[in-house]
């Protein structure tokens, strides 16, 4: 097996849903409520973090454990999903180059591959530059493997998200159970009969 030397050192935490849809007012309440819940679960599972950085539909945490600590939050109410990442400047140059190093690791013989970047605030590239760029060079440098960008059907994707000043490179999206924060909620009761579909309508 091959031992990855990227290091992973942040987690790209997304969140929406029933969320955004809410008031900014209320929205704002939950972004706070779904906050300390991270931190609690972190807490638990001993995962350590250096600092938070909490945007629209967004919070940003910078760890050294970065793998763990995404693992262990898709299980936190309100997240949409994870991505265990490598944070860089929103320099173009710095971006490629994060993307092509996670691609060397990624990216087998005869792989299909595909760049998805989002980007928010004001740059000097649009994300379409940041796609291309990123997969001209992978193309160019691992000529010998073969390699074929597949923008409908990829066997691996390398996602991009630049906000203003950071960026962060991603390969692996971690799918969470999305909801409401706990808390957020009254309580209720359920009651459970033989079967499961009892069980599966309190959990919906």
């Amino acid at each position: 097996m091959r031992v990855l030397s990227v290091k992973f050192d942040a987690v790209v935490v997304r969140f929406g849903g029933e969320i955004g849809v809410k008031s900014e007012w209320t929205r704002k309440a939950y972004e706070k409520l779904l906050l300390r819940n991270i931190k609690k679960t972190l807490k638990h599972h001993n995962v350590s973090y250096e600092a938070f950085i909490r945007k629209r539909g967004r919070i940003y945490i910078k760890t050294k454990q970065a793998k763990e600590a995404a693992s262990k939050l898709t299980k936190v109410f309100g997240v949409s999903s994870t991505s265990p990442a490598v944070e860089t400047t929103s320099e173009l140059d710095a971006v490629v180059q994060k993307a092509v190093e996670l691609a060397d690791e990624m990216l087998k013989n005869n792989a299909s591959f595909a760049v998805r970047c989002r980007r928010v605030g004001k740059h000097p590239y649009s994300s379409m530059d940041v796609c291309r760029e990123v997969g001209e060079q992978v193309l160019t440098r691992f000529k010998g493997r073969n390699l074929r960008v597949d923008l409908k059907n990829p066997q691996h994707t390398i996602g991009v998200e630049v906000r203003d000043k950071k960026a962060y490179v991603f390969t692996e999206t971690l799918h969470g159970v999305d909801g409401f924060p706990l808390g957020s909620q009254s309580r209720v009761i359920c009651l459970l009969s033989g079967g499961t579909d009892s069980a599966v309508a309190c959990w919906l």
